[in-house]
């Protein structure tokens, strides 16, 4: 059986491996990615989701999340649109 600290070295270690420069392109989002998949993984054998693993996941992946939408504005502006969600559907909005 793993405890708790062992997890919790094992998600240190994830850490270390994908620490490195900030980057901002899409390698970077799908590293981010990877690593809340890695980190949810560590929570499921935790027994509960509420711990501190889980927690650590879904930090990882709002930061995800929030360097893609970043990413899409900085692309649409380059290219001339402005695309927001509205809903389930995507808004394409030219100047």
């Amino acid at each position: 059986m793993i405890t708790e600290l062992e997890l919790e070295r094992v998600a240190a270690a994830i850490e270390r491996a994908f620490r490195g420069p900030a980057r901002q392109d899409w390698a970077h989002v799908e590293r981010l990615r990877l690593q809340a998949d890695l980190l949810d993984r560590l929570a499921a054998a935790q027994r509960h989701w509420s711990g501190s693993l889980s927690r650590r996941a879904e930090l990882v992946r709002d930061a995800a999340e929030r360097l893609a939408d970043e990413l899409n504005q900085v692309t649409s502006a380059i290219a001339g649109t402005d695309t927001r969600t509205a809903g389930d559907a995507v808004v394409e909005i030219r100047p």
